[in-house]
């Protein structure tokens, strides 16, 4: 069964931010993230209001304007030890009911009840029309670099590496009915300035429009001893070695240095907003699937996990992360992804990887 099939679409709006919020073609979608299976919740419907009680959440109030064809507003309220939806329709809506685990959440789908009418004489019954299929999964993909910012040089050229990959990996999710979109599709920069090109790749992680943003590059260390994959989802760099790299990625030198700096300013943010840190806490998990599965299929090591105060994963409001395929300078692992087919091993770990992230129900629309 294609994976879109078990997955919807994700959107920025996360954990404790009620609800999360998806507009489609024939039902609106109310995504609510839990602190714990102990939440209870009890729902009312009448004179066009849908009012929903969850008891053990704390929430901040929120009153959004929705305008779908089921939908007009959403608002939340603090109501004693919970908090109180209340949920403004339009028309009659028939509102369904699920409760999900791991994450622990509640979905609440609304559609508009067909009318029934009485024909002025008996027709035959038309015939049954399938169900609207779930809206496609879309992943984002960036090779990292190209034009004239070549990325690491060894035994091969990044540019060229992960964009080669980016291809092989976009036909493979295709072929399972994934949505694919590419940052570049050629040896091109988005702007011959490197802030300017890696804030036009982040603009493109917008949750309205994507549902996975993946950046894929190649590694590189001083010593050229290292090898392995190693995946970075947005936030604070640790240690002295990480935050090299992030320089590294950001542009090197004085221009890393500074963007490196916007980035981290903007990962502290994070310890103060709730929705970020749910947002990062997703990523993190699809950072760590992606690299079991990349390593699984290549025989690489996995090197671990780490957040990173990468410029182009600032601002993504879907699970974003960066993974560093294999280190091109390393004598054996460089060769390697110098071979077309150990890179279709890359584009299938990769491509598993997010199957199991999408198939997991770790977002929901």
């Amino acid at each position: 069964m294609r994976v879109f099939l078990l997955v919807g679409v994700w959107l920025w709006s996360l954990a404790l931010a009620f609800p999360r919020i998806g507009v489609h073609q024939g039902f609106t979608r109310l995504v609510f993230d839990l602190p714990s299976k102990e939440v209870q919740h009890t729902l009312s419907q009448e004179n066009g209001l849908l009012v929903l009680i969850l008891k053990g959440v704390k929430a901040a109030p929120m009153d959004q304007v929705v305008n779908s064809s089921e939908v007009a507003s959403v608002q939340t309220l603090p109501e004693g030890e919970g908090v109180r939806v209340v949920v403004r329709l339009k028309g009659t809506v028939e509102a369904t009911v699920r409760r999900y685990s791991d994450p622990e959440r509640l979905v609440v789908d609304l559609s508009l009840k067909k009318e029934a009418s009485t024909p002025a004489k008996a027709l035959p019954d038309p015939p049954r029309s399938r169900p609207p299929k779930p809206p496609k999964p879309v992943v984002l993909l960036d090779p990292g670099h190209g034009g004239m910012d070549p990325g690491m040089v060894g035994y091969v050229v990044e540019k060229e590496v992960v964009l080669d990959v980016a291809l092989r990996l976009k036909r493979l999710l295709e072929k399972e009915g994934i949505e694919v979109r590419l940052t570049r599709d050629r040896d091109m920069h988005l702007s011959p300035d490197k802030r300017e090109d890696l804030s036009r790749r982040a603009a493109l992680a917008d949750s309205s429009q994507v549902n996975l943003f993946i950046s894929i590059h190649v590694n590189a260390t001083p010593t050229r001893t290292a090898q392995g994959v190693e995946v970075f989802y947005f936030g604070q760099a640790q240690d002295a070695r990480v935050l090299a790299q992030v320089i590294r990625e950001n542009g090197g030198g004085e221009l890393g240095q500074r963007l490196t700096q916007e980035a981290r300013t903007v990962a502290e943010r994070i310890l103060f907003d709730i929705v970020a840190q749910a947002n990062q806490r997703y990523s993190q998990r699809l950072a760590e699937t992606l690299g079991r599965k990349l390593s699984q299929t290549t025989g690489s090591p996995f090197r671990g996990t780490f957040p990173g105060d990468f410029f182009v994963l600032r601002y993504a409001k879907v699970p974003a992360v960066l993974v560093e395929i294999g280190f091109g300078d390393h004598p054996v692992e460089g060769r390697r992804l110098a071979d077309p087919a150990y890179r279709e091993k890359v584009a299938q770990g990769l491509f598993s990887g997010i199957l199991t992230f999408l198939a997991n129900g770790a977002y929901a629309r």
